[in-house]
């Protein structure tokens, strides 16, 4: 059982954290090589210095940036984040919608994953050695060793090109289109979840309790899914968790690749065309996720391991 003092304890933490990093990420999209004035004098050679000057101050740009912090926050929580310069639509219109494609590409792709890499690694930590083990160490090996951008192309190039089974393009009116997107995500990161289930798991079938439950009489079955199982969740818990807010952030090269509008090539669109609302909100909001699995990752440890709630 988590005891409140340990959530409450974690949540505060993560809100504290997330604080710090939300005027870091402000402070740095402001290192930007010019500002909103500075665009709008670039669009129109009318504009004079007088009424760049003007501008700067109606907007604040001309504060110092802990006043500017302060406005832009107590503003962004009451769910003003500005206008896209890009889109000229509110920033959260723009960011909802690639944020909900990110999320179920992503997912998607994490979902197969971990179907594939549960199975493998947990085989492969059976027997270690053996040529199973062997074999799938070798997929890992090529599988991070294997480009994901090279990958999206062959993929591209075989199934939508020769043999025209599949869209080049991903959308999310349309399920298949995604087929080709999520196994490259799947595949790219594939063998980091092998490779931890399968370590995790050989440490944990090496335990004293885990020899005695053998010796016991039970069921390899039974020992390793009732017993060590549960003993190695712990590290990939952590990858899990973490991935689960870097996940939300897209993958630049896949969602460009695939034409996909995802929160990855949004983020890039947005740091490339200068749109300081859509890229500031659009980090913090990575943040936060990244945050939330933190957060998440501490409660699951938590549970998994009574240990972890008690004071030192």
């Amino acid at each position: 059982m988590i005891s409140a003092r340990f959530v409450i304890h974690r949540l505060l933490q993560t809100l504290a954290t997330l604080i710090v990093m939300s005027f870091l990420v402000y402070a740095l999209i402001g290192l930007m090589p010019g500002d909103p004035v500075d665009l709008m004098m670039a669009g129109n050679p009318h504009m004079t210095p007088e009424d760049a000057a003007r501008l700067r101050a109606l907007y604040g740009l001309d504060r110092p940036l802990l006043e500017r912090y302060g406005h832009w926050a107590l503003a962004a929580l009451g769910g003003d984040a500005g206008y896209s310069r890009l889109y000229g639509l509110p920033v959260l219109t723009v960011l909802l919608p690639r944020l909900l494609n990110t999320a179920c590409l992503m997912g998607a792709s994490l979902l197969l994953t971990l179907a594939i890499a549960l199975p493998l690694g947990i085989h492969a930590a059976r027997r270690p050695k053996s040529a199973a083990d062997k074999a799938i160490n070798i997929f890992c090996l090529s599988g991070m060793s294997l480009p994901a951008f090279w990958l999206a192309l062959l993929l591209i190039s075989l199934f939508a090109v020769k043999l025209g089974w599949l869209p080049a393009s991903a959308t999310l009116e349309d399920p298949l289109s995604l087929l080709l997107p999520v196994i490259t995500v799947t595949l790219a990161g594939l063998a980091v979840y092998i490779r931890h289930i399968r370590s995790a798991m050989i440490d944990a079938l090496q335990a004293a309790h885990i020899k005695t439950a053998f010796a016991k009489g039970c069921s390899e079955s039974r020992v390793i899914w009732h017993h060590a199982f549960r003993c190695a969740l712990p590290p990939v818990v952590t990858i899990l968790m973490l991935d689960l807010g870097a996940l939300l952030g897209g993958a630049v090269t896949i969602e460009t690749i695939f034409a996909y509008p995802g929160m990855g090539k949004l983020m890039f669109d947005a740091v490339m065309g200068n749109d300081f609302n859509l890229a500031l909100t659009g980090f913090l909001l990575l943040t936060a996720f990244v945050m939330l699995g933190n957060f998440l990752a501490d409660i699951a440890y938590a549970f998994l391991d009574p240990r972890v709630d008690k004071p030192a």
